[in-house]
């Protein structure tokens, strides 16, 4: 047996275009009889008990599932530690520059800054390199 198929609802205010209806909402409220049910419940609209909702269901199953094992990253718990400075490199040490634009120049180390960098001098420049580019000269 074939289903019954649903008639289509007429509105009881067509649209003259889309978004306006043929009559105002005073004319609606006085179509649809709504001044008669507040009348007859003391000028209020009747309400009605609310009902009481259905218990949540234990977790859902998700929706989605990843066609591939996506991989949760580790946790770090690493903490930047200061960087250690080799025991020969101390304040007024001669280093020589192994990289850089200055490489094989003679340099004097003046300080180690926070991030690890080393602030040289090297007669008119004062500059900042990494300490596993020097290297310390040895004077007996």
């Amino acid at each position: 047996m074939a289903a019954k198929r649903k008639t289509p609802v007429k509105t009881r205010n067509p649209d003259l275009i889309r978004g306006v209806g043929k009559y105002s909402r005073s004319k609606m409220y006085h179509k649809r009889g709504l001044w008669a049910i507040k009348a007859k419940n003391g000028g209020a609209f009747p309400r009605h008990d609310p009902k009481p909702k259905a218990p949540a269901a234990a977790e859902k199953p998700p929706k989605f599932y990843p066609a591939e094992d996506v991989k949760k990253p580790l946790l770090n718990k690493r903490k930047p530690k200061p960087t250690k400075l080799r025991a020969s490199i101390t304040p007024g040490t001669v280093l020589i520059l192994l990289a850089g634009r200055f490489m094989g120049k003679r340099v004097v180390f003046l300080k180690q800054l926070t991030s690890g960098l080393l602030l040289v001098t090297g007669g008119h420049y004062i500059f900042y390199c990494y300490p596993f580019f020097v290297i310390d000269l040895l004077t007996a």
